[in-house]
């Protein structure tokens, strides 16, 4: 407990003088605020082209405010790992009596807790989510929560230096706010599964059954269950491969 709190003290102290790690905090509020010209978007469409954006409106709401939060916290974790790595930091508390695995776990609880937070924010700050459907997003923004350290991991993991680390944040990021939203308009729900094993497919998934009154809790289940067996299985690879 006495090292979770140095590094707890350290971290505040980093987020006083980065600012990058900063604009990295509030970017889901900008996530949000965009979201407020979703209705003006959504009447212009009808009324130029004769398209109606509603029913797409879940998945447009997911890709900023259920997926945006995870994809920047997931990257500040990829780029505070990789500073370390640089730093010798892991390899330094290799000859303390704190277990290896304790920092990157450190990290990825921190992580989760501000990316579950970031995610309930955002969507209430958006004013397009009712209270009762906000009330059953906070367990998806627990699976979204799981999924920044998953995602942040995979960077930090396949990125040797912080240079190589933005350029895997780049793909990755395309890939997650991309890939997750493709079975909301090309394929039917029995189908939709097969992205399964796309970690943010759960937490986009279950977002959309509770926006449009279905049931989500399979979905958040199931990615509580995937989401937390990978970030745990992550935690070991970036242990030995960050060191």
């Amino acid at each position: 407990m006495s090292a979770i709190a140095a590094f707890a003290r350290n971290d505040l102290r980093t987020v006083g003088r980065d600012t990058l790690l900063g604009v990295v905090l509030i970017g889901p509020f900008l996530y949000a605020a965009a979201m407020w010209f979703l209705p003006t978007v959504t009447d212009h469409a009808r009324a130029q082209w004769a398209f109606d954006l509603a029913p797409y409106h879940s998945a447009i709401l997911s890709a900023f405010c259920v997926l945006g939060p995870p994809l920047l916290m997931g990257a500040m974790l990829a780029l505070q790992l990789l500073d370390d790595k640089d730093q010798h930091t892991l390899t330094a508390l290799r000859v303390t009596p704190v277990p290896p695995a304790t920092y990157p776990t450190y990290r990825a609880a921190v992580v989760a807790a501000l990316t579950t937070i970031s995610v309930i924010a955002s969507l209430a700050l958006t004013g397009q989510v009712d209270a009762p459907t906000l009330a059953l997003s906070v367990p998806v923004a627990v699976v979204a929560g799981l999924l920044a350290p998953v995602l942040g991991f995979v960077m930090a993991s396949l990125g040797r230096t912080k240079i190589e680390g933005l350029a895997v944040m780049r793909v990755v990021g395309l890939a997650v706010f991309t890939l997750p939203v493709v079975p909301f308009f090309f394929l039917d729900r029995p189908w939709q599964l097969a992205f399964g094993v796309l970690p943010p497919y759960w937490p986009v998934r279950a977002f959309w059954s509770a926006y449009d009154g279905g049931t989500y809790w399979p979905y958040v289940v199931g990615g509580l269950l995937y989401n937390g067996a990978l970030a745990a299985l992550l935690v070991k690879v970036v242990t030995r491969r960050l060191r």
